[in-house]
């Protein structure tokens, strides 16, 4: 399966989806830090597209990372199976 890769950055999301993406309101990030956090993260994006392009164009195998599916973050795993944390 190829992967298809879009070769340009999307334009940066206007302040108010940036604050609902980072959770502006529960971490009580003020406009400027939303703002900062936003460049920043747009500037990595750019510097991952540059080494990706870099590498199709020196004809470099690329590694794709799997997609991640599994959401464990609403599963309650255990760490032991005993009453009071006692394993037996």
């Amino acid at each position: 399966m190829k992967h298809e890769v879009q070769r340009q950055l999307p334009t940066k999301p206007s302040m108010e989806v940036s604050k609902r993406l980072l959770q502006a309101d529960k971490y009580a990030y003020t406009d400027e830090e939303v703002s900062l956090i936003i460049d920043f993260l747009h500037r990595l994006a750019a510097i991952d597209l540059s080494i990706y392009e870099d590498a199709i164009r020196k004809d470099t195998p690329v590694i794709h990372i799997k997609e991640y599916t599994d959401d464990n973050s609403a599963k309650s795993i255990p760490i032991s199976q005993g009453q009071h944390r006692r394993t037996g």
